[in-house]
């Protein structure tokens, strides 16, 4: 929404008094409508600005087991997954938490999952980077063909809601294997795997 405009849809120029402007849009049941409705989004669009950190950072609840440190068996690498033909069937990949800065979402099970073979800031010698899993000296062509998306579904097919970060030892940079299959909606530009189980790797 461009706020800006919306004003200027809303108040009149120049700007009359707040019981003027009430006044006039009480005058009619559509114009009392609007006028609750923009007062409700108001309200929402400030609650949530408002958030605490403990509510922005809610945690996704995974299933007993769900995270492992039990072998999942054989997998591809992420750029084998990307160069192999889309498969319902199940599969397993490893690799790691990263890719981007902020590899996880903050209100979905969701996150990014890089290639092994992508190269992050803390095996440069000399490097300082505070991020090194968002392999940001990679070039960016070959980043976006190793990294695809991965996601938590619950039994109805839902997304899981809260992030998966700091869950079961969850974070950027994890080493982690992924048992699951591709997404019916998944590309090749816009890998997305649904998550069966994860086991979490030594780094």
């Amino acid at each position: 929404l461009h706020h800006g405009n919306a004003c200027n849809q809303i108040y009149p120029k120049p700007f009359a008094p707040p019981e003027t402007i009430i006044t006039k849009f009480m005058k009619s049941s559509s114009n009392t409508l609007i006028f609750a409705t923009f007062l409700l989004l108001f309200f929402c669009f400030s609650c949530s600005e408002n958030q605490s950190p403990s509510e922005e950072s809610r945690k996704a609840q995974l299933p007993k087991g769900f995270v492992t440190t039990e072998d999942l068996g054989p997998a591809l690498g992420v750029r084998e997954l990307v160069d192999r033909e889309k498969t319902t069937s199940e599969i397993i990949v490893e690799g790691f938490i990263g890719g981007r800065k902020k590899p996880f979402t903050q209100n979905k099970a969701i996150f990014i999952v890089g290639d092994d073979s992508l190269e992050t800031c803390d095996e440069i010698p000399g490097d300082s980077c505070p991020t090194p899993w968002d392999v940001c000296c990679e070039d960016r062509k070959k980043i976006a063909s190793s990294i695809l998306s991965v996601q938590v579904k619950d039994g109805s097919g839902t997304i899981l809601d809260g992030t998966l970060e700091g869950v079961s030892g969850m974070r950027a940079g994890s080493k982690i294997k992924i048992k699951g299959n591709f997404e019916k909606n998944s590309g090749p530009q816009s890998m997305l795997l649904n998550a069966y189980q994860i086991q979490m790797l030594a780094d």
